[in-house]
């Protein structure tokens, strides 16, 4: 269910909260099927990701939710209705795209007001309501501007703002963010996490980027395909993926060769726990993910038994950890194996090292797939 972070900014007004469904939705363009019959249930208030590489199929999905391509088969449900019949204009949904879209004409005020123009709400609600939602984007006091005075995160939190003023029942962003640099990116992705929360809205948020979708979501949906391969919380796609594709796309994983036994993973005798087997057989050799940070680095010349040698290829400084990238010897050759540790561990190319396995869970695919 979704947390419920510190909030900032003024209420646009505090929404109950819709849920959202696609029930079996596919969608074919001619002979192509772009996606599968994907189920996907949203909690009122809840925000939830669509994460995947690029044509996977996630935008084709908001864009079926939003009304803006007809399903092919399927329902779309907006607080338990089917709304596969409805045009767009009467989903009562507000969406943000990558492109901001905004009118070069009109000033922010009339940008944001447009929606409520439309909608024939009187003038005073509507100087009213432009002022909250301005207010909740921290772009009070930005009413006279134009879109070319204002900066690219700023023309996207008008977005926001414009589509948050007519208090549609769901929010649908399309990678609002990935014109944006570093920075600002990571401020308005905590802005909308927070602005959605203080209002309960019920929020889709496509990204193919996974750092975003991990940071702002309750949930995320990643998409292989046209399929969901797994619908989880952060937390649980990263520690317990359920395919090998999602223990490769989300975070990074070491591709490492051994033997399955009934429960068991054994990287040269060392023993770690299995996640999830797809394809595995017991008996047999498979390959398991395993994450940088799932792996301790000692000097070869530590006292201990056990543990994986090899040999430095390089260390990168990365602020608050470092990663060492260390070449072992596995089954069918050289490999190169990521270690993530703690900064002040340096570790120079060509000295010689062991590696030790953390007995943490790992996700296995058989070595027939």
């Amino acid at each position: 269910m979704p947390h419920n972070p510190a909030t900032a900014g003024t209420k646009v007004g505090a929404l109950d909260g819709t849920g959202i469904a696609l029930r079996s939705v596919s969608k074919d363009y001619g002979t192509s099927r772009v996606l599968h019959g994907i189920d996907l249930e949203l909690a009122p208030g809840e925000l939830v990701c669509l994460l995947g590489p690029s044509g996977c199929g996630k935008t084709t999905a908001l864009r079926c939710l939003a009304g803006l391509e007809e399903v092919t088969s399927g329902q779309v449900l907006i607080d338990g209705k089917d709304v596969s019949g409805v045009p767009v204009n009467r989903r009562d949904i507000g969406m943000v795209f990558q492109a901001y879209s905004l009118f070069p004409h009109m000033t922010v005020a009339k940008n944001v007001e447009f929606g409520l123009s439309m909608r024939k709400i009187p003038r005073a609600q509507r100087v009213m309501r432009v002022a909250e939602a301005l207010e909740s984007v921290d772009l009070g006091g930005y009413e006279d501007r134009y879109a070319h005075q204002l900066s690219g995160g700023q023309q996207q939190r008008v977005a926001l703002a414009r589509a948050l003023v007519t208090r549609p029942r769901a929010l649908l962003l399309d990678e609002p963010l990935s014109a944006l640099d570093a920075k600002v990116r990571i401020r308005l992705r905590e802005q909308i996490r927070a602005i959605v929360t203080d209002l309960g809205i019920t929020t889709v948020f496509v990204t193919h980027d996974q750092e975003e979708a991990l940071a702002i979501s309750d949930r995320v949906a990643v998409m292989n395909a046209g399929r969901i391969e797994q619908f989880d919380t952060p937390e649980g796609l990263y520690h317990r993926p359920a395919t090998p594709f999602v223990a490769d796309f989300v975070g990074i994983s070491n591709r490492l060769n051994g033997l399955f036994e009934e429960g068991f993973f054994t990287i040269h005798g060392q023993r770690l726990p299995v996640a999830s087997e797809h394809g595995a057989v017991p008996g047999q050799q498979a390959i398991a993910y395993v994450r940088p940070e799932h792996i301790r680095i000692l000097p070869a010349s530590d006292p201990g038994e056990g543990g994986l040698e090899g040999t430095v290829v390089s260390s990168g400084f990365l602020g608050s950890m470092r990663r060492t990238v260390v070449l072992v010897q596995d089954h069918d050759g050289p490999v190169s194996v990521a270690v993530q540790h703690e900064a002040h561990g340096a570790y120079a190319p060509g000295q010689c090292v062991r590696l030790v396995f953390d007995p943490v869970p790992v996700a296995l695919e058989g070595t027939s797939h």
